[in-house]
């Protein structure tokens, strides 16, 4: 068993367990909403051959990998890293890491075969959760859940069954991150404002055309034809995954259209609203000036997206999808209002860092 310091934060799994151990190697914790929340963007992926054929994240990257590789060299960790072998040998690897002090991130877990979430084990498929795996012995993994406060067990034969499944599109089956954090960089302002200039200069001048304000121009641009290019059952499930990605809290169908009532407060504005909450809260202790710009900026673009979505319910609800030129003028609103918001954070100038700087929440 590796002891390390554990917080809650709901709905923040994916980012919990790698706060637990900066908390544990430094003393002090990262925002857990800061981090979640700090890559805010566009993405369009076109597959001919998917279902659906244009899939819109609004986000820059996706959880995962891709997350764990952005922070990285920011924070001051290295990752060892598997998914996609078989059960065997990927627990024998991730025993192996816990024997030598390195906490692992299991990814992508089902809920309905995780025994201490009461309400859904056995009851309710929830793929996609994230825990931090802190122990084992011959019967049970132990791990930090972001939802509960003390360390949990899941018996060897449930987590065999909870991370069989690939998770949509974004890890294969058995995924986990070993975080190694041997050298961790003590300044969390420096940490985020670099992560939050990063990301922005990603948005402005992506060099690929399918991510940022590049990938909301080809958008446009391609959008108005999707009607003669589509029937009615593809414009539904291109739509359907163009609400789902934008909730706020997370992936997610709303009620009006699945029927089912999750419980989770979800707005559907691509999580601007959690990061201009996150960055006004913390802007005194860790932040810039231009965070209240960057936040007011993200506020309005959330409305947006909100707007833009509530448009795309309507077509789905009334199967009508005849008059998609009615986004673009929402979509250009949303480029101009989020390009500032960007500006803002690109423009931001970070201090050089000094051996020894901390910065402690």
């Amino acid at each position: 068993m590796i002891k390390i310091p554990h917080q809650m934060a709901d709905y923040l799994c994916p980012v919990n367990g790698l706060c637990d151990i900066y908390e544990w190697k430094t003393g002090a914790r990262i925002p857990e909403e800061l981090l979640f929340f700090a890559r805010p963007g566009f993405q369009m992926i076109s597959q001919k051959r998917a279902i659906p054929p244009k899939m819109v994240f609004w986000g820059q990257g996706s959880i995962g990998k891709d997350q764990f590789n952005f922070w990285k060299d920011l924070v001051g960790y290295h990752i060892i890293a598997g998914e996609g072998k078989s059960y065997k040998s990927t627990a024998a690897n991730i025993k192996l890491l816990v024997e030598q002090g390195i906490p692992v991130v299991l990814f992508g877990l089902d809920m309905y075969h995780l025994p201490y979430h009461e309400h859904f084990y056995h009851m309710k498929h929830i793929p996609g959760h994230v825990v931090l795996m802190v122990g084992y012995d011959d019967r049970n993994v132990y791990v930090h859940d972001n939802s509960r406060p003390k360390v949990e067990m899941i018996p060897w034969g449930d987590l065999q069954q909870a991370w069989v499944a690939d998770y949509i599109g974004i890890s294969k089956k058995n995924a986990y991150f070993g975080i190694d954090m041997q050298n961790p960089n003590r300044d969390i302002s420096s940490i985020i404002q670099e992560g939050l200039k990063h990301n922005a200069e990603l948005y402005l001048n992506s060099p690929v055309n399918f991510i940022g304000q590049k990938g909301m121009e080809r958008m446009m641009k391609e959008l108005p034809a999707w009607n003669t290019m589509y029937d009615a059952e593809t414009m539904k499930q291109i739509c359907l995954h163009l609400i789902e990605f934008s909730g706020s809290t997370l992936p997610e169908i709303p009620e009006e259209l699945s029927g089912i009532h999750s419980g989770v407060p979800n707005t559907h504005q691509g999580g601007r609203d959690k990061l201009a909450a996150a960055l006004l809260k913390y802007q005194d202790t860790i932040g810039t000036a231009e965070w209240s710009i960057a936040a007011d900026a993200f506020q309005r673009s959330g409305l947006i997206i909100e707007a833009f979505i509530g448009e795309c319910i309507r077509d789905v609800l009334n199967t009508a999808f005849s008059a998609p030129q009615k986004y673009i003028p929402l979509l250009k609103e949303i480029q101009k209002t989020e390009s500032s918001a960007f500006r803002a954070l690109e423009a931001v100038k970070i201090p050089q860092r000094k051996k020894g700087m901390e910065q402690v929440l």
